[in-house]
């Protein structure tokens, strides 16, 4: 009997222990925890929406300035600058049907359709009336000539 009663607490405290290693990876890692959290203040949101408004004006500029300018590259008939400039106003976010259609007929013209399909689906996707036409003369296999440009 006491024999029995040693391996049953033997055992117990063999369990007991198994538990207690089990368990220990159960419990989370005793951090500090830090907030660094500082909300701002009214002036620093102020300058914040003022410098967003600003960066917007400015993209708003650049997209107008560099429309101009490719349209006056346009008119010239060189196209590799007007692919420049419109892909530079593009770029400041701001987009314009007429300039898609453009560049797409650009594309098309200097050989690279695939591109030029792209633009023109853009401009036919925002509208531009052109566009279809244009892409029924591509599918077509029309060639298409300077005449094709919208100023």
């Amino acid at each position: 009997m006491k024999f029995n009663s040693l391996v049953l607490i033997f055992f117990v405290l063999l369990c007991n222990g198994i538990v207690k290693a089990q368990n220990r990876y159960d419990a989370p890692a005793k951090a500090p925890i830090i907030n660094t959290y500082i909300p701002m203040s009214h002036e620093e949101m102020m300058l914040r929406a003022a410098a967003k408004v600003w960066r917007e004006k400015q993209a708003q500029e650049n997209f107008e300035r560099y429309s101009r300018t490719a349209h006056e590259y346009l008119q010239k008939k060189q196209i590799g600058y007007f692919v420049s400039y419109a892909k530079a106003a593009l770029s400041t976010g701001y987009y314009n049907c007429q300039l898609y259609y453009n560049l797409g007929i650009s594309y098309c013209l200097s050989g690279q359709k695939r591109r030029g399909k792209k633009y023109l689906k853009k401009a036919l996707k925002e509208g531009f009336p052109g566009a279809k036409h244009a892409l029924f003369a591509i599918k077509k296999k029309e060639v298409l000539s300077y005449s094709w440009f919208i100023f």
